[in-house]
């Protein structure tokens, strides 16, 4: 890794690929890119509370299933998804990686897709990148 060498000026990934080199104080963390304080590090500040006004960037993970699945069994799925990820012993464990792991409901991860492909469609625009 670059870091190692003293040679990465800066870097921006997931925390769960920089816990170890920040734990052994490799790297130093600067802030983190969500709206609010990542509950894995709490103690690291958001980029907006460093002055980077309406920054909010977060990766985020959802199942999908086939267009055409029938509703019952989405909200089985869905069910099944906010029982799991709602038991302490595994969102501990999610977070200690990293992941605070957050169930929603279909409309909501719809909402948030678009929301996102929006989102990016005009940071692209913006910084002149060209479809591919």
């Amino acid at each position: 890794m670059s870091a190692m060498q003293g040679n990465l000026a800066l870097m921006i990934d997931s925390y769960s690929s920089i816990k170890g080199n920040l734990v052994d104080k490799k790297i130093r963390a600067l802030a983190s890119s969500g709206s609010v304080r990542s509950e894995s590090t709490p103690d690291i500040p958001t980029l907006r509370e460093s002055g980077v006004a309406d920054y909010d960037v977060v990766s985020w993970n959802a199942l999908f299933a086939p267009a055409g699945t029938a509703p019952e069994i989405v909200k089985t799925l869905n069910q099944a998804l906010q029982e799991i990820l709602g038991d302490a012993d595994v969102r501990k464990r999610l977070l200690e990686l990293g992941i605070e792991a957050r169930a929603s409901t279909p409309e909501e991860i719809s909402a948030r897709l678009k929301s996102d492909i929006e989102k990016w469609r005009k940071v692209i625009e913006k910084a002149g990148i060209q479809k591919q």
